[in-house]
This record gives C-alpha cells, structure tokens and sequence, in this order.
C-alpha cells in the first residue's frame, strides 16, 4: 500500500540526513524478553502502526509517495555494552534513518539481571512523542498476548485528511498566506553534506511518587498545571544564569492537535503536534510567571491560531519541481527561546502488561539540533521523569551545564 508523502514527512525526513532528528525512551521490564518474541510483536504492531515501518519512493518527476511494505522491517538489535544507559541511548539516537529504505524507528535492548532494557528511536518525521507512547505501550499488550485494535485500513492518513470536520471547514475559510501565490523556484542542483551527530550533555532526573505527589500539589494549589509550574521555575533558573540578556525570557512549548482530529487517528502514530512560544518577564514572583505560561499557551490556542500555519502548509511542495534542493536553501531559524519544554503529562504505560511489569520509563529525550536545548518530562505511574540535553560545543553550553545543576536542586525541593 501507498499514499502521497506528506509536506511534513518530507521536510523531516529529508533534513534527517542531514543530522538526527529523533527522539527516544528508555524503559525497563522486569523480565528478559525473548527476541522472537519481540520481532513477533513488531510484526503484529507493525499492523497498527504502519508508518513507522514504512519508507518513501520517487514516482512521476520529484513526486513522493510513503510505502508500506506487506513484509515490515524488523529493526531490533541487543546490545551487550556494559556502560550506563545514558550513553547506550545517546549512540542509539544518533543513528541516520535512511528515507529511502525505512523504517523509521528502531528497538535495540539489553540484558541486566532478570530485566530488560529497551531503547526505542523514532524519526521524528513519522511519530510525536505522545504517538511513540502509544507504539511503545502496544508493543507490550502483544508481547503479553494483550488485545489491541488494528485499524480496517492500515495507513496513517496525514494530519489534515483526518481533522474533525468543523476544524477543517475553518481552515478552508481562512485566507491563504501570500507565499503560496508566489512561483516555485526551479530546481538546482546540490550536494547532500555528510550526517552529522553532535556531541551531546544528557542529564536525567526522576522523582518519586511522593515528590511528584507534592509537585502535582503544589501547582494546583496555586491554580496550575504541572507544565506551567514547573517550567515556570525551571524559566526563572534559566533567567537567573543568562540574566544580563534580559529577564524577558522564552519558553518554547509542543503543543498536541489530538483535539482537532478523529478520535479513532488519536492513539496511532503520526505527527500532530506544533509549536508555540511564550514570552515570560521572570522578574515576576513565581505565581505570576507560570499563569503567563499558561495563559500564552491558551492564547496562542483560541481559535486555532495553533494549527492554522500547519495547516496551509499541507500542499505547499505541490507545484515545486524540485523541493528537496528548495530545502537545502532554507536558512536555520535563531534560537530564540532558552529551551524547549516537551513535557508529555501522564502517559499511557501501564505499570503492569499481564505480569511484565514496568520498572522505569524516561523520555521523550531529543537530539537537539541547531543550537537548541531541550527538556523532556513524562509522568508515568505516579513518578516523574525528566531530561535536559543540549550540545557540548554550543556557546551557551557553561550556562545549559549550570542549569541542569539547577533542575536537580527544584526537583530535590519537593522530595521533603
């Protein structure tokens, strides 16, 4: 089966070669999992989630369509490193996915004591990280014999051919920005540059039950969300080291277009997040500066104002003859925020599949590109998990190392 690549998927998957653009977990299971099993179960989930097995061909001109194989790569490998599993997951995220051949993930475990650990990668071009949850959690519901639903038609429609009918006539309604009136540029020749890897600062963090618990609290008592809260004092941090740049400091945040589809899309894999940013003045006490995250997040929600860019890009490569050598003339966007905050709430792991129990789960850990740094958090089963990682070689980098030291002091502040 096939169907046109998405704008989106292109853009992704082409800059992929260029340098990583993924993300991972790293979850463990209190038991050693049998690797005909697991290539079994991807099989099966394979069935449900087809676009992360699926890869992209050439057809008429420099048209694309994503295929879908009947057969799907199997992409599992065990690892037999000895080394902490921070670093096993920086080498797994590193990797090049190859567009061309597919697929656009990968599971690489290893053996400690009677556990499992498994690293899965994806491309961030065909799953967000609330998606790749959802492939992570199936995987373990067939690997223990689970039911799962599997879908009548097994390709993932792209974002906005599943949108809830009264978003998508909106959209139709709203003017069309004037780039889309202007001539594509013709094509020209270029030279792919090697894929490069940078050399990233990875620190982790958790916190108990009991001081997520507190956390969780604490927010609501002053009329927040954990996500407003926390990066509220993790903003004020980042504004104490880099200061003399000014308090007005900016929060970058994934926003999730879940809402605004079909509710049977919803937990299968794709990508249907965008971004916002929010600036915050961190002069301002504590209270002040998360209700100003949360409000910019609204703000920026009302009415669509999240979606409407993503969608009128939907057809944007339509008339380009040649858009991969257009993309190798965009320019990089500056880094305008301090970090980006993907934080995925309470997610969908189950602290026990049938007997196989989940012992931790830490992600969505990014390969932050560009410059930028990137904190993930997830909270699962009770327990929150988080990550800062950004590159070592950044000029920003002493200012990212201190805080990161500041994370675990404002994380060690509600285990009391």
């Amino acid at each position: 089966m096939r169907r046109k690549t998405s704008n989106l998927e292109r853009y992704m998957f082409f800059f992929g070669r260029l340098y990583p653009l993924n993300f991972a977990f790293k979850l463990t299971v209190s038991e050693c999992l049998e690797e005909a099993r697991i290539k079994d179960a991807l099989t099966r989930l394979s069935r449900r989630h087809p676009i992360i097995f699926a890869h992209q061909e050439y057809t008429e001109g420099k048209k694309m369509d994503m295929v879908f194989p009947d057969e799907p790569p199997l992409p599992v490998s065990h690892i037999a490193e000895e080394s902490e599993w921070q670093r096993i997951l920086l080498g797994c995220m590193a990797k090049e996915f190859k567009p061309l051949e597919g697929p656009f993930f990968t599971l690489d475990y290893r053996y400690t004591e009677n556990h499992t650990e498994l690293f899965f990668t994806f491309q961030h071009g065909a799953s967000d990280g609330i998606a790749a949850v959802y492939v992570i959690s199936d995987f373990l519901k067939i690997y223990q014999e689970m039911e799962i639903a599997i879908p009548d038609v097994p390709v993932m429609p792209v974002l906005y051919d599943v949108l809830l009918a009264e978003v998508d006539e909106e959209m139709k309604k709203r003017p069309e920005p004037g780039w889309k009136s202007e001539p594509p540029p013709a094509g020209h020749p270029f030279e792919m540059p090697p894929h490069k890897v940078s050399d990233y600062f990875l620190r982790t963090y958790e916190l108990s039950r009991e001081g997520t618990a507190h956390l969780g609290a604490e927010a609501k008592k002053n009329g927040q969300t954990v996500h407003s809260w926390l990066g509220a004092l993790i903003l004020k941090a980042s504004a104490d080291i880099f200061g003399k740049e000014g308090m007005e400091r900016t929060i970058q945040c994934p926003v999730d277009f879940r809402q605004y589809i079909q509710e049977e899309y919803r937990t299968l894999a794709g990508v249907h997040n965008g971004i916002v940013k929010v600036k915050v003045d961190c002069a301002l006490e504590l209270p002040a500066a998360a209700q100003r995250i949360k409000e910019g997040i609204q703000e920026s929600r009302t009415g669509y104002k999240d979606i409407e860019e993503y969608y009128q890009w939907r057809d944007s490569f339509d008339s380009v003859p040649d858009p991969e050598s257009l993309m190798m003339d965009f320019t990089v966007d500056p880094v305008d925020f301090d970090f980006s905050f993907s934080n995925l709430g309470r997610t969908a792991i189950l602290e026990d599949y049938r007997g196989l129990k989940v012992l931790d789960f830490y992600g969505p850990i990014f390969t932050a590109v560009n410059g930028e740094t990137v904190i993930g958090v997830n909270t699962t089963n009770g327990e929150l998990k988080m990550s800062i990682i950004f590159d070592k070689n950044i000029p920003k980098a002493p200012g990212y190392r201190a805080l990161a030291g500041q994370i675990r002091e404002i994380l060690h502040s509600f285990e009391s």
